[in-house]
């Protein structure tokens, strides 16, 4: 058993110093999964507008918005991801990583 915790605590220590690339690769995972909703919600928010103001907004959106949510997303994750225990980051990541799998086979696009 002595070797499992070894083994998690080497991957925790690995993983830790991928850190921003891993909550990078999640975020981008969450905006490619949940980013037609959005669309879609932007899309019928916009419905009543003229179609100049439609294009503006949607412009808008995927040059801000979604940058925006980028952003704050991983910085949020980030500060979330120190409040554990580092030697609990692997199986987190692991976890996570498993999780955006069972999204996005959810939603077909595995």
């Amino acid at each position: 058993m002595d070797w499992l915790w070894s083994l998690n605590s080497e991957l925790s220590n690995w993983f830790w110093s991928y850190r921003n690339i891993i909550v990078t690769s999640w975020v981008a995972v969450l905006l490619v999964l949940y980013g037609d909703n959005i669309n879609k919600s932007l899309k019928r928010l916009m419905r009543p507008y003229h179609y100049v103001v439609r294009i503006l907004a949607f412009v808008l959106l995927c040059s801000v918005g979604y940058s925006i949510l980028a952003n704050y997303g991983e910085v949020l994750i980030n500060h979330t991801l120190q409040l554990p225990e580092r030697r609990w980051f692997a199986v987190i990541v692991i976890g996570v990583y498993f999780v955006l799998g069972g999204l996005a086979e959810s939603k077909h696009q595995a």
